[in-house]
C-alpha cells in the first residue's frame, strides 16, 4: 500500500479549508453588508462594543486552556485526547466565574439595550463555547469535517439574519443566530470527534493533572489578553473618546479587514499541525516555515495594495454610502493586511507550533503595550486615523518581536516571492489607475488590476512554489 503524495494531501487540505473559507466569505459578504446597512452606523458600533467586552471575558472563561490543549493535541495526537475531559471541566468552572463578572459589569452600562445584549450574548457565548470543537478538529487535521461544519454554521447564521434582522431594533437576533448556529455545529463536531477517536476520548477527569494544564495555559491566557488589548481595546477607547458614530465607522472597517485576514491565514491554519509534528521530530521545520512566509506574502501584499488604491470604490460598495466616512480610515489601515497575517504566522502559528509559550507571550505583550500607548496618544490627537494607525502598528510590533525570537527564520525576508509580490502589486496599482480613466465602473477597474497581478507574477510564483513543495 502506497502513501498519498504529501503535496496532493495538503493540497486537498488547503482546498477543503480554503473552499469552506471561500463559501463562508461568500455568505459573510452578504451578511456583513446586510447587517451594517440595516443596523446603521451607531447600532453596529454598539454591537461591536458588546463583542469586544465579551471577548475580554472569554479570557476568564478560557484562560489559555484550549490553546494549550490544541498545541498538545497537534503534537501528541492520541495522547493529547486524554486532556480533553480535564480541559472541558476546567473551562466550565472558569465560565461560571466569568458569568458572574459579566452580570456585575452589565449593571453599570448606561444604555438598557447594550446591557441586554451583554447579558444575552455574554452569558450565552460563555457556555456555548464549551461545545465548540473547531480547535480540536484542526489539531487532528480533520479539515474536511471542519470545513463542512463551518459552512453549516454560516448557512444557519445567514438564514436567521436575513429572516429576522430588518432594523436596529432587531439587533437581539444577532446573538441568537450566532449562538444557535455555533451550538448545533459544535454538537455535530463532537459527535464526529468521538467516533473517530478510536476509544481514546473518554469522560474521565484527572484533577491531579490540572496544575500541569494550567501552568502553561496561563502563559497562553496572558498572550490572549495581550492580543485582545491591541485588537479590541481600540473599540472601547474610540467609544470613550470619539462617540458612538465614530465607533460604528471604526468597527465596520476593522471587521471588514478581519474578514479578509481570516481568508489570508488559511495557509497558516492548515500548516499548524504539520509544523507542530515537524518541530517535535526536527524534520524540515525551517523550510516548511519559510515556505509559509512566501505563500503569505504572495497573498497579503496585493490585497493591502489593492485596498489602499481602491478604498473609495470598495468601502461604499460593501457597506453603503452611510459608511463613506470610513474611506480615509481604510487607506490608513491597508497595511494591516500585511502586518496581521505575518503576526499570525510568526506568533500564532510558528511560535505556537514550537510550544514556546513564553516567546508567544513576549510577542503579544509587546503588541499590547505598543497598541495601548498609541491608542491613548493618537486617538485624541488624530481621531479615527490615529486609531487605525495604532491598530496596524501594534500588529507590526507583534510580527517583528516574534520574528526576532525565531533565529531559525532569520533571512526569510529575502524570499524571492516577496519581491515578486511587490513588483506585481505595483503593476496592479498602475493598471487600476489607468483603467479608472477609461472605465466608468470602479469594480471593472479592480478586475483589470487583479488580472494584471496574476499575469505579471503568476508563472514565477507557480514555478517557485512547485520547487519548494517538491523539496518539502
Amino acid at each position: 500500500m502506497t502513501r498519498a503524495n504529501p503535496l496532493f494531501r495538503y493540497g486537498g487540505y488547503v482546498f477543503s479549508a480554503g473552499g469552506a473559507r471561500v463559501v463562508g466569505l461568500l455568505i459573510t459578504s452578504l451578511t456583513f453588508p446586510y447587517v451594517v446597512r440595516h443596523l446603521g452606523v451607531e447600532m453596529y458600533g454598539l454591537w461591536s462594543y458588546v463583542v469586544a467586552v465579551r471577548t475580554f471575558l472569554d479570557i476568564i472563561a478560557d484562560p489559555g486552556i484550549t490553546t494549550h490543549a490544541t498545541q498538545q493535541l497537534a503534537a501528541r495526537r492520541a495522547a493529547g485526547l486524554d486532556l480533553i475531559p480535564d480541559v472541558l471541566a476546567l473551562r466550565f468552572l472558569c465560565s461560571l466565574i466569568a458569568a458572574v463578572v459579566l452580570l456585575v459589569f452589565a449593571v453599570f452600562e448606561v444604555r438598557p439595550d447594550v446591557a441586554q445584549l451583554l447579558r444575552v450574548y455574554g452569558i450565552g457565548s460563555l457556555f456555548v463555547n464549551l461545545l465548540l470543537s473547531d480547535s480540536f478538529l484542526l489539531s487532528l487535521e480533520m479539515f474536511h469535517v471542519r470545513a463542512v461544519l463551518t459552512v453549516l454554521q454560516q448557512v444557519l447564521y445567514a438564514a436567521t439574519i436575513f429572516t429576522f434582522v430588518h432594523s436596529p431594533r432587531d439587533v437581539i437576533w444577532l446573538p441568537i443566530s450566532i449562538l444557535g448556529s455555533a451550538a448545533l455545529a459544535g454538537i455535530a463536531g463532537w459527535t464526529v470527534l468521538a467516533r473517530r477517536s478510536e476509544g481514546h476520548l473518554t469522560a474521565v477527569i484527572h484533577p491531579r493533572a490540572w496544575k500541569s494544564i494550567l501552568v502553561p495555559s496561563f502563559h497562553y491566557a496572558g498572550s490572549t489578553l495581550m492580543s485582545n488589548l491591541y485588537r479590541r481595546a481600540g473599540l472601547i477607547l474610540v467609544r470613550w473618546f470619539l462617540g458612538d458614530f465614530a465607533l460604528g465607522i471604526y468597527a465596520a472597517v476593522t471587521r471588514f479587514l478581519d474578514l479578509l485576514r481570516s481568508f489570508v491565514i488559511i495557509i497558516s491554519q492548515v500548516m499548524m499541525p504539520r509544523m507542530a509534528l515537524s518541530a517535535r521530530s526536527g524534520a524540515g521545520f525551517g523550510r516548511l516555515a519559510r515556505f509559509s512566509v512566501g505563500v503569505m506574502a504572495v497573498i497579503s501584499i496585493p490585497i493591502a495594495a489593492g485596498l489602499f488604491g481602491t478604498a473609495p470604490v470598495i468601502l461604499p460598495w460593501v457597506m453603503g454610502a452611510n459608511f463613506a466616512a470610513g474611506i480615509p480610515l481604510l487607506k490608513w489601515m491597508a497595511a494591516y493586511m500585511i502586518a496581521a497575517p505575518m503576526a499570525f504566522l510568526f506568533a500564532g502559528t510558528i511560535l505556537f507550533s514550537l510550544g514556546r509559550h513564553r516567546a508567544f507571550f513576549a510577542a503579544t505583550g509587546g503588541g499590547a503595550a505598543t497598541g495601548l500607548v498609541l491608542y491613548l496618544i493618537l486617538i485624541p490627537t488624530l481621531g479615527l486615523p490615529g486609531a487605525g494607525l495604532a491598530f496596524v502598528l501594534a500588529e507590526l510590533v507583534v510580527a517583528l518581536i516574534a520574528y526576532a525570537l525565531l533565529p531559525e527564520l532569520h533571512g526569510s525576508w529575502k524570499n524571492p516571492l516577496i519581491g515578486i509580490a511587490l513588483g506585481g502589486s505595483m503593476l496592479m496599482l498602475v493598471s487600476v489607475r489607468i483603467a479608472t480613466a477609461y472605465l466608468t465602473q470602479g469594480l471593472a477597474a479592480i478586475g483589470v488590476g487583479v488580472l494584471v497581478y496574476l499575469l505579471s507574477c503568476g508563472w514565477l510564483v507557480r514555478k517557485y512554489l512547485t520547487e519548494q513543495a517538491q523539496g518539502l
